[in-house]
């Protein structure tokens, strides 16, 4: 079917661009707050805020409005938030501490709405046949993937090379750019059919089974992983090692590609166990061990494990959803958990890093920790009784 043939293509090219813009800018922000601030805690809570906030935000605000998850809605608000993030670009507010919560904010309001968004969609392509639940689980890594390894590469070499405002502003212009032409080649390409009813998506919203949750638990596990990945590693990498921003997005960029691998090589599989225990591995020669060649191998090995465990979970999200209302409700679920976890991750993790609890070498033991938390997550959904994952209609 030739719908179906340029709605799949157009849609990963989407998910690609958007997870390799915001990438750079997470990169930017992180950063630039830890070398202005020289604050750990002030970057957890910047990466926190970027997260809580909108999700506390769209929870008040569904009280009075049912909001629909659509690509047309998604291009707006990201129109809306670059459009902010280049205008306070030009001003001195972008160089204080609120500037980088603020900032924070609007990334988060972004990619919020995206990955919930992009999530519920991916779904209703398999649902609409123009794919299988194995395939849309990897093509939707695999982009996830280009788009973080692009986007970390590029970032730290541009934070290397600008400064902040002219960093945020390089970014800004791609993405509202980007939006542009998206706009103009296909009007939303990725749109497939939707007939929302609010008054009955309310009075027929599905029931999520425990077995589920506890499928969503382990994944948002991986987004607490990832969390500490982002502000624990810059700390190592910029405080304790002495290695320049360009470092931290190769890093970055070389887990992506990793990530990149797990996805398109479908062969290569690696048991829970196998993977966690590789997992906890890299992490220790990532923080403890300054040799860059070293560091190149294990992000790269990390990205690796982390996407096979990730495109697993995801795939068992997908084949969970019986009809597009309840694609809905699992991606605004899972979307839900991942990000409160990885949000309170930083947060949480470099207030012990601040010079009253265990100061910037704390970052080295507590990125280790983070992998066997995971591994713990992984264990326990291993070992559970019932592997099921039921979803009930009221």
């Amino acid at each position: 079917m030739n719908h179906a043939k340029t709605t799949l293509p157009a849609f990963y090219s989407i998910v690609t661009l958007f997870t390799g813009l915001d990438m750079a800018i997470v990169i930017a922000m992180v950063w630039f707050g830890l070398q202005t601030t020289g604050s750990t805690f002030l970057v957890g809570a910047t990466l926190c805020i970027a997260t809580v906030v909108p999700y506390a935000l769209e929870q008040y605000l569904g009280r009075y409005f049912v909001v629909e998850m659509s690509m047309k809605r998604l291009l707006y608000i990201r129109l809306a938030v670059f459009i902010a993030i280049l205008g306070l670009s030009f001003t001195q507010v972008s160089l204080m501490p609120i500037g980088f919560l603020g900032i924070a904010f609007l990334v988060g309001v972004t990619d919020y709405f995206t990955i919930s968004t992009l999530e519920s969609k991916n779904t209703k392509l398999v649902l609409a046949g123009h794919t299988n639940s194995d395939t849309s689980a990897r093509l939707m890594q695999t982009s996830i993937q280009i788009g973080a390894f692009g986007g970390a590469l590029l970032g730290g070499l541009i934070v290397d090379r600008f400064a902040v405002n002219h960093t945020l502003q390089i970014i800004a212009i791609a993405a509202i750019v980007s939006l542009g032409a998206i706009a103009l080649l296909a009007s939303t390409p990725a749109e497939v059919s939707e007939t929302p009813h609010p008054a009955a998506a309310q009075a027929d919203a599905p029931t999520l089974g425990s077995q589920l949750y506890l499928l969503i638990v382990v994944l948002s596990m991986i987004g607490f992983h990832i969390g500490a990945f982002n502000s624990l590693v810059p700390v190592v990498f910029q405080k304790l090692n002495g290695w320049n921003a360009t470092l931290f997005g190769t890093a970055s960029g070389l887990a992506g590609l990793g990530a990149f691998c797990a996805a398109v090589l479908p062969r290569v599989r690696l048991g829970s166990y196998a993977a966690v225990a590789l997992i906890v591995v890299a992490d220790v020669a990532i923080v403890y061990f300054a040799n860059e060649w070293l560091m190149i191998a294990a992000a790269f090995v990390l990205g690796f494990c982390i996407n096979s465990l990730r495109i697993q979970l995801r795939r068992q999200l997908i084949d969970a959803a019986p009809d597009a209302r309840t694609a809905d409700v699992i991606a605004a679920k899972s979307s839900l958990y991942y990000l409160l976890v990885s949000g309170a991750a930083p947060m949480l993790l470099t207030l012990f890093t601040t010079n009253a609890l265990l100061g910037f070498e704390g970052a080295r033991a507590l990125m280790v920790a983070s992998a066997l938390l995971l591994g713990g997550a992984v264990l326990l959904r291993t070992l559970w009784p019932d592997q099921r994952t039921v979803v009930t209609a009221k």
